[in-house]
């Protein structure tokens, strides 16, 4: 399995997962300001080489207008890193579950408010849908 690191974009937080063997984990909560310098030291230390990114379409197919900043910084990223593998993942719906499993998560109240565990469990989400895809084509 490629070395793979799974982003939730926000203008605000970033979602960030990987996988170990074929299951994702979370693995931080960046701030948006932070994020190149989180991607730089993972990439210099060689532990990825293919970025997933949420792909947010809305339910009659048209585009939320986050897809423009996902797209400028994709841009950015082949740019700055032309032999990194980049793959979207459609998220639809991914926010709503990662909600619906922190109220039934064993989590406390004041931890389900935190919006950094919210977007870890998204991107969570979305490496697993990934992950699942990807083997079934293999």
């Amino acid at each position: 399995m490629s070395k793979i690191l799974c982003i939730d974009f926000g203008t605000k937080r970033i979602g960030l997962s990987i996988p170990i063997r074929s299951i994702a984990f979370g693995l931080e909560t960046v701030d948006y300001n932070h994020l190149i310098a989180t991607i730089d030291k993972y990439i210099k230390n060689k532990y990825i080489d293919t970025i997933v990114i949420g792909h947010p379409i809305k339910s009659e197919q048209s585009l939320f207008p986050i897809e423009k900043d996902i797209l400028k910084f994709i841009n950015f990223l082949k740019k700055k890193y032309p032999k990194l593998i980049i793959k979207r993942i459609d998220e639809r719906f991914s926010s709503k579950i990662a909600n619906y499993f922190l109220i039934n998560s064993f989590f406390n109240k004041k931890k389900r408010n935190k919006k950094k565990i919210l977007d870890k469990i998204s991107a969570i989400l979305l490496l697993q849908d990934f992950i699942n895809n990807s083997s079934s084509q293999i």
